[in-house]
């Protein structure tokens, strides 16, 4: 392997190692020198790549990363193109995969499954509820992190797709025993990812790959698997989550993860990992994700402050229709009254928009330049950064082009004129 360069991005990036390789990507651990926060930097060869398949799924998961604002998946910093290749910087955590922590530990408790879980719910909930659905196509163990805090953060969106934006054949990209039937046929939706969180849930109970397990025809047979290991409440979830019929199958992991917590009383507050562990949650619960509640209702101090400015400024566009009338009225001009509450209510709506991405911007500038008055606004700063970034560890590797027995790939657009060439993706 060629040493890593010492700087990239015109100097901004000082790299510190590497923290995995492939046949044609690498991903560096670095740090940025203007703000000292430590970054993964994903390098892919654009004149090495075998086919344009391999650039676009580069391409899009960039393109997907730059719109993506959640505290449980990474955080995008920026992009470019330097001498043939192309880089993705993230913001970067210490942390664990849940494949690492599965190979320690054997099969993990379920109380440690519950709380993986409800992390997934946040994160799956932001991801299929936007305009254009992402789908993140490569769930399982190896793409999920547990962060120091107990809290799940979902990785390595390298095979992402919007389902708004598609057009003609697709990618067929995923690991053996955690794809969707309907996957296989080169067929993302929404659902196929929560056959995979069932399916990486799965393996962190039983401790074995999905594909391993006793099945009848397409069908996990999650009860027999699971008898005497997980609750009666926890078996019908996952039965909802890997049922083959995309059709049938849970259309969220929130309505999966009823009986769960009606079983339960709630999703369980953090269990203690083994002695083994080198990180365990605090007591009370994961930063940020109270023991008590369903998943998906909890919010973090930005989702909160950013739903109580847009509930504001709603407010005073209603109260517009009273108080612009008293202003214009004397002066004679009340025929400018609609064109001004159109344009105030247009403005609005930009400002509001994307689950309020630009009041989001706006409070994090004002957050930031109060913690440089070193204001109590530097804590809530600090804060949310914590629960932002993702992280890569030395188990986190690239997409390696040489693929292993357990896993596929494939391009579902077949040409009659030339043999297809061998699809790789970045690991």
């Amino acid at each position: 392997m060629a040493p890593p360069p010492s700087q990239i991005g015109a100097g901004r990036y000082t790299v510190r190692g590497v923290l995995g390789e492939g046949g044609q990507g690498v991903t560096y651990d670095a740090v940025d020198a203007g703000s000292g926060a430590p970054v993964a930097i994903k390098r892919f060869d654009v004149r090495g790549a075998r086919t344009w398949k391999d650039v676009e799924l580069a391409e899009r998961e960039t393109r997907v990363l730059a719109t993506l604002d959640h505290p449980l998946v990474p955080r995008y910093v920026e992009h470019f193109e330097d001498d043939g290749a192309l880089y993705l910087v993230m913001q970067k955590v210490d942390g664990e995969t849940l494949e690492s922590m599965r190979q320690r530990h054997g099969p993990l408790p379920e109380d440690e499954v519950r709380r993986f879980l409800a992390c997934a719910d946040r994160a799956l909930t932001y991801l299929h509820g936007r305009s254009s659905p992402v789908v993140h196509r490569d769930l399982k163990p190896r793409n999920v992190i547990r962060r120091p805090d107990g809290s799940y953060v979902l990785v390595d969106f390298g095979a992402v797709t919007e389902l708004m934006q598609r057009r003609g054949a697709s990618t067929l990209v995923g690991t053996i025993g955690y794809m969707a039937p309907e996957q296989l046929q080169g067929r993302a939706l929404p659902a196929t990812d929560i056959y995979a969180v069932g399916a990486t849930a799965l393996a962190a109970l039983t401790g074995a790959d999905p594909d391993t397990l006793p099945h009848h025809g397409l069908r996990i047979d999650v009860r027999t698997v699971l008898r005497g290991r997980a609750s009666p409440a926890m078996i019908a979830a996952l039965e909802q989550m890997l049922e083959p019929d995309p059709t049938r199958r849970a259309t969220s992991l929130g309505a999966a993860l009823d009986g769960v917590r009606s079983a339960s009383g709630s999703m369980p507050p953090p269990a203690s990992m083994p002695a083994r562990s080198r990180s365990s949650p605090p007591r009370g619960g994961p930063q940020g994700f109270p023991p008590h509640g369903p998943a998906g209702s909890q919010k973090s101090p930005e989702d909160a402050a950013v739903k109580s400015v847009r509930n504001l400024l709603w407010v005073l566009w209603g109260l517009g229709w009273i108080i612009v009338p008293v202003i214009l009225g004397p002066m004679h001009l009340g025929r400018l009254i609609p064109p001004v509450m159109f344009v105030s209510l247009a403005l609005l709506l930009v400002v509001t928009w994307h689950k309020g991405a630009v009041i989001r911007a706006v409070l994090r500038g004002l957050s930031k330049d109060a913690g440089r008055l070193g204001s109590p606004g530097a804590r809530y700063e600090s804060e949310v950064r914590q629960r932002v970034q993702v992280t890569s560890t030395p188990q986190v590797r690239v997409h390696q082009t040489d693929l292993r027995p357990d896993e596929v790939t494939g391009d579902t657009e077949l040409s009659t004129h030339e043999p297809r060439p061998p699809a790789r993706h970045l690991r």
